[in-house]
């Protein structure tokens, strides 16, 4: 059975039907929906509002992607896929086979800066569901009903169609 484990750093609150989603994704997958949002990742947050000129503009955009990649790097192990607005875009098939013959399959969810180079270059592959900065809340209940999509596809259940 492979283990798929969901990292986001939000302060809302998720959305119910992620629950329903993992739920009835447990014949095919264990899911873990993680929250690593902290002191650093709100304090980075914050900083949004006093900056104003584009040189302090890339600091922050910096320090941001810092504060998620501080929280995320422990995480790393088997096989990782960063969600980013610049990743690969993929149809449902193809998103399915990211999960095939796998043991463990991490997602990360960026901020609205999306992550560093350095943190993709860890990652084996970085996807995209959309050109459009999404709040976590909307990138992960979109994240997590594709997981279920995808384990219908790899098991052959009608749900897909």
């Amino acid at each position: 059975m492979i283990e798929i484990n969901v990292f986001s750093c939000q302060k809302a609150k998720d959305f119910d039907e992620i629950k329903d989603y993992i739920k009835n994704s447990l014949p095919w997958a264990k899911i873990q929906n993680i929250n690593k949002f902290n002191a650093n990742i709100s304090k980075s947050q914050a900083l949004k509002a006093n900056f104003k000129s584009e040189n302090s503009q890339d600091a922050l955009k910096q320090n941001a992607q810092k504060s998620y990649e501080i929280a995320y790097l422990p995480c790393i192990s088997g096989y990782n896929i960063a969600l980013d607005e610049k990743g690969i875009m993929l149809d449902s098939k193809g998103f399915a086979s990211l999960l095939e013959n796998k043991s463990r399959v991490n997602f990360f969810i960026g901020g609205a800066y999306g992550f560093s180079n350095d943190f993709k270059t860890k990652m084996q592959k970085v996807i995209s569901f959309s050109p459009l900065t999404m709040a976590h809340k909307i990138a992960k209940l979109v994240l997590f009903e594709q997981i279920y999509r995808a384990l219908s596809i790899n098991a052959k259940h009608p749900y897909h169609k």
